[in-house]
């Protein structure tokens, strides 16, 4: 039991570092000489470098996010070969505490949605491939990036509870929590207006149908 509370904490703690590395943070730095904090919306995230500085560095900001989360996933399980599943899982989960919470930044970070869409992935392939696409298509039909960033984990969750796979069942709820706790208030916008709908949905549906909505 030692010895898998210490995976466990190694393994946390190497994800966590590993999402606190902002990838939009260099990538704006680099573009504009400023932080990703003071340009567009001040979240240092890919849709907020793709609205500021264009598609190629959005695509930049994602394989980052990709990466990092990678990254933390594989150095947990060749970390702790014996407990290699439960670790890459709460690498994945860390990376993702990281990238909302990082502690140079006093804890105010990006939003967590291509960490998670990583993590989910890969943990689990299938089921969370299917949850990303799942997302994508509230976004598209649903109109609004939040709707489909809690409709991610949510969906994933789902899966694995009705699979009956507890570990990732846990890093689920963790996932989901932290997804309520980034896009909560911009959901509950939504009716008030204040959410304002997502361009890609307007296009996606204008070409699909001829008509925005």
């Amino acid at each position: 039991m030692p010895a898998l509370g210490i995976a466990l904490a190694c393994s946390l703690a190497v994800g966590y570092v590993c999402g606190s590395f902002l990838t939009a943070e260099l990538v704006s730095r680099h573009v504009s000489g400023k932080s990703a904090f003071d340009v567009g919306q001040g979240n240092p995230g890919m849709a907020n470098i793709g609205a500021t500085f264009g598609t190629r560095w959005a695509a930049v900001t994602l394989a980052g996010d990709i990466a990092k989360t990678a990254l933390a996933f594989a150095v947990a399980r060749v970390l702790f070969p014996a407990d290699a599943e439960v670790a890459g899982t709460v690498a994945v989960v860390g990376a993702t505490l990281g990238h909302v919470f990082p502690a140079w930044h006093r804890f105010r970070g990006g939003k967590g949605v291509a960490t998670t869409c990583a993590g989910i992935i890969l943990m689990t392939p299938m089921a969370g491939g299917a949850a990303a696409v799942v997302g994508l298509l509230v976004v598209l039909f649903g109109g609004y990036l939040c709707l489909g960033a809690l409709a991610i984990p949510a969906t994933w969750l789902l899966m694995v509870l009705a699979l009956g796979d507890k570990l990732h069942a846990v890093a689920g709820v963790a996932l989901v929590a932290v997804a309520i706790w980034c896009h909560g208030g911009p959901a509950a916008g939504i009716r008030t207006g204040k959410t304002p709908r997502a361009s890609i949905s307007e296009k996606f549906l204008s070409a699909l149908f001829g008509k925005k909505r």
